[in-house]
C-alpha cells in the first residue's frame, strides 16, 4: 500500500473511457493487445526514477477564480495516461480535469474531461465532446488511487482503483487535438473560461501527470505502491514551470520521499 499522509488524498491517472462494467477479475492481463499493442511491440520505459513531489491546496469554497492552467504545450494524443493526487473536501460534483480545444459555445467544449458526482455516485469522462459515466463512489475525506488510461483510436478507456482495473469506458473514437488549454479544477463551457462555480474543486492536489502513451499495468500499480517513484516519460508535471495558478490555490510542501 501506498504510504498515506494526514490528508486523505486521491490518485488519479486517467485515460480515454468508454461505458462497461468489467472488472480485473473478468480481463486479460495481456488486454492492451486487443488495442494493437503485442508485447513484442511494447517500449522499454524507466519506472524506477524519482517521480517530481507537487502539492497544491483548493479553498473549500465555490469559486471560478480558483484553478490551475497548465502552460506546458500540449501535443495531439492518440494513447495518453492521467495521473494525480487529490483529497476532496466536500460531497457534490468536483471537476479534475478540462481540456478544451475549440473557442466555442456549449456544444463544444471538453475535447478531454473528467469529473466526479458524489450525489449520483458516477465518475464521468468525456472524450472528442462524447460523454462516458462509470458508478464509482467516492467519498469526501478519503484517499484513493485512480488511474485511467486511453486509446483514442477506439474511444476505450481503462480505470484502475488503488492499482487494480476496475472498469472500462468506451467514448467516441478519434484524436485528441493538441493546442488547447488544460484546467484543473474548473470546467470550460468556453475555452480558457465560462467556469461554474457549482462544479469547482476543493481539495488538495498532488503529483498531477500526463503521459503521452498508455501505462501499463505494472507501472500503475508499482505508483500505487510508492508515490516517491513513476515512469520518468511524462510529458508535463505540476512543477511551477509548467502551470500558471489563479485564485486562492496555494503551492504546500508535498510529502516528503
Amino acid at each position: 500500500m501506498m504510504t498515506m499522509t494526514s490528508a486523505l488524498t486521491l490518485i488519479v491517472s486517467v485515460t480515454v473511457f468508454g461505458v462497461g462494467s468489467s472488472t480485473s477479475e473478468s480481463l486479460p492481463e495481456t488486454y492492451y493487445e486487443f488495442e494493437g499493442r503485442e508485447d513484442t511491440e511494447r517500449a522499454t520505459h524507466d519506472t524506477n526514477g524519482a517521480c517530481p513531489q507537487t502539492s497544491y491546496f483548493f479553498p473549500n469554497i465555490q469559486t471560478t477564480t480558483n484553478y490551475i492552467r497548465v502552460t506546458k504545450p500540449i501535443p495531439d494524443l492518440h494513447e495518453f495516461t492521467v495521473c494525480g493526487i487529490f483529497k476532496r473536501f466536500t460531497n457534490g460534483v468536483d471537476w479534475w480535469v478540462s481540456y478544451a480545444t475549440m473557442p466555442g459555445t456549449t456544444n463544444n467544449h471538453n475535447e478531454f474531461m473528467i469529473r466526479h458526482d458524489s450525489n449520483s455516485n458516477k465518475m464521468e469522462i468525456a472524450m472528442n465532446m462524447n460523454y462516458a459515466k462509470e458508478d464509482l463512489k467516492l467519498s469526501a475525506n478519503k484517499e484513493y488511487h485512480i488511474c485511467v488510461t486511453s486509446f483514442s483510436s477506439t474511444g476505450t478507456s481503462y480505470i484502475f482503483l488503488d492499482g487494480n482495473l476496475r472498469d472500462i469506458a468506451h467514448t467516441k473514437s478519434g484524436t485528441v487535438n493538441g493546442g488547447g488549454i488544460f484546467i484543473l479544477g474548473q470546467d470550460q463551457d468556453i475555452i480558457g473560461g465560462g467556469f461554474d462555480a457549482n462544479q469547482s474543486f476543493q481539495g488538495t492536489m498532488r503529483n498531477f501527470m500526463l503521459w503521452r502513451r498508455a501505462l501499463e499495468p505494472e507501472e500503475i500499480s508499482k505508483m500505487y505502491q510508492n508515490q516517491c517513484f513513476c515512469p520518468q516519460d511524462y510529458l508535463f508535471t505540476l512543477e511551477r514551470k509548467n502551470i500558471e495558478i489563479s485564485g486562492g490555490v496555494a503551492a504546500v510542501w508535498p510529502p516528503k520521499c
